[in-house]
């Protein structure tokens, strides 16, 4: 049992909310979905979204609306990735991580 969402009865002090990111594959594309979605978890159970992988095509269905971990089999094909802060599954995220990270490699050089 995963501890994520349908899960997780919501009682006070038996969970915990997080925000992730759904995604849609829309113009043969993976593209994040408005706003972040509301997860629920038990209170002990790590806060991960989840997101289309490298090797995610039209055929793959996003677990859970974003909310918890990837499958372990979909995660091996490259098909899902997943992450352990509160909406770490959006592109723009990722973006923000990178572009720094990348300027200081650069400049390194």
């Amino acid at each position: 049992s995963s501890g994520i969402n349908a899960e997780c009865p919501l009682r006070p002090g038996g969970a915990k909310t997080f925000l992730c990111y759904n995604h849609e594959y829309t113009a043969s594309k993976w593209k994040k979905v408005g706003a972040p979605v509301t997860c629920h978890a038990k209170i002990a159970t790590a806060v991960k979204c989840n997101s289309p992988g490298k090797s995610a095509d039209s055929t793959y269905t996003v677990p859970h609306n974003g909310c918890g971990p990837c499958d372990a089999t979909a995660k091996t094909a490259n098909k899902c990735s997943d992450c352990t802060t509160a909406k770490c599954n959006s592109a723009s995220t990722l973006a923000f991580v990178l572009a720094p990270l990348l300027a200081v490699i650069f400049h390194a050089l």
